[in-house]
């Protein structure tokens, strides 16, 4: 068993009258990670390129996914079943719990995108 730790900080001195700041960590025990890079030619939902097949990981994994492109407009779309639900700008990241009951796919907006991603389980 090995050991993933996820942590988020959130901070702002502008946002509000007050000042923003959280932070959280979670520790994940897991038996099987790894992050990858790979060049997502796809670019429609039709012929989105599957990242995670659900049928090969457990429930209660984490996904964490990265658009590696720094162009603002060069988006990674990720679906689940038939329904878009995550965009990525370029050099925009995500990283959510996933209960393995549908596979993760993507396409791009770009041709020749980079996406980043890897699942703790």
């Amino acid at each position: 068993m090995a050991t993933v730790t996820a942590k988020i900080s959130l901070t702002s001195s502008d946002l509000t009258t007050d000042s923003l700041s959280a932070t959280v960590t979670n520790s994940l025990t897991c038996t099987e990670g790894g992050i990858t890079r790979k060049n997502i030619t796809a670019t429609g939902s039709g012929s989105a390129v599957t990242l995670a097949a659900a049928a090969d990981y457990a429930v209660g994994s984490y996904f964490f996914v990265k658009n590696c492109d720094t162009t603002s407009t060069d988006y990674l779309i990720i679906r689940s079943s038939s329904a878009d639900h995550i965009q990525l700008a370029g050099g925009e990241w995500a990283w959510f719990p996933w209960v393995t009951d549908a596979d993760l796919t993507v396409y791009a907006s770009t041709t020749g995108t980079i996406i980043e991603y890897g699942i703790f389980s």
